[in-house]
């Protein structure tokens, strides 16, 4: 896949990053914003995020979601936004390793989610890349 240069269409996603950790919060905003990507929500926790999301008027086309979160997991963060019929993108985050990451893929697809893909952290620009064009490459 080509990874060169992000398309308009890329630059024009709203991204929500939902993640329990301001340091990450940061650098997954910072990658977006490499890639061009300027409309960027971030939610310190999956409770946070949830109400980001209800009280939101532009929902986004793109959520990148931690797994392991101490308030609501990502796990069942992915089945709330299933009840609220979201049909954006989602890209799971994790630094626990293949088999958490393999898990979390079951359940998103499960959850009948527009699912993208697992990065590990600490994420890689190109890996996140590749994975917002299989959904651009989806529309």
């Amino acid at each position: 896949m080509d990874t060169a240069l992000p398309t308009t269409e890329i630059k024009e996603l709203h991204v929500m990053i939902v993640d329990d950790d301001d340091f990450q919060l940061e650098f997954v905003s910072d990658l977006l914003t490499d890639l061009g990507i300027s409309n960027i929500t971030t939610a310190l926790g999956g409770q946070l995020g949830l109400s980001m999301f209800d009280s939101s008027k532009v929902k986004p086309d793109l959520l990148l979601c931690d797994i392991q979160m101490p308030d609501i997991d990502g796990f069942e963060f992915m089945k709330r936004l299933g009840d609220r019929n979201f049909t954006g993108g989602v890209i799971l985050m994790s630094g626990q390793g293949a088999k958490v990451l393999y898990s979390a893929s079951l359940v998103a697809q499960l959850a009948r989610q527009n699912f993208l893909g697992t990065i590990e952290k600490p994420l890689q620009k190109e890996a996140l890349l590749v994975a917002i064009q299989k959904m651009t490459a989806n529309t």
